[in-house]
């Protein structure tokens, strides 16, 4: 069984965000495929193989790697809010 590739977002640290493309160069240097860079926010979003996201972490200017979620939600017209 091959690795699986994760979305994943990944949050730099306020003091590396002059340098954030460095920090991104670093990040696709250590498998991240990149998806956007929010630079206002400091947040990279992307897809790694799930054996590599300990290699995002490890990132200089990283302050955390956590794996994309989805939220779903009933309808509006559902019984169940």
């Amino acid at each position: 069984m091959g690795t699986v590739s994760v979305p994943v977002i990944v949050s730099v640290a306020d003091d590396q965000l002059a340098d954030l493309p460095a920090v991104v160069d670093a990040l696709r240097d250590a498998g991240l495929r990149l998806g956007e860079v929010l630079i206002a926010a400091g947040v990279v979003t992307g897809t790694v193989d799930s054996d590599r996201i300990s290699s995002l972490s490890a990132v200089p200017g990283v302050v955390d790697v956590e794996r994309e979620r989805t939220v779903g939600l009933p309808p509006p017209d559902s019984p169940v809010q």
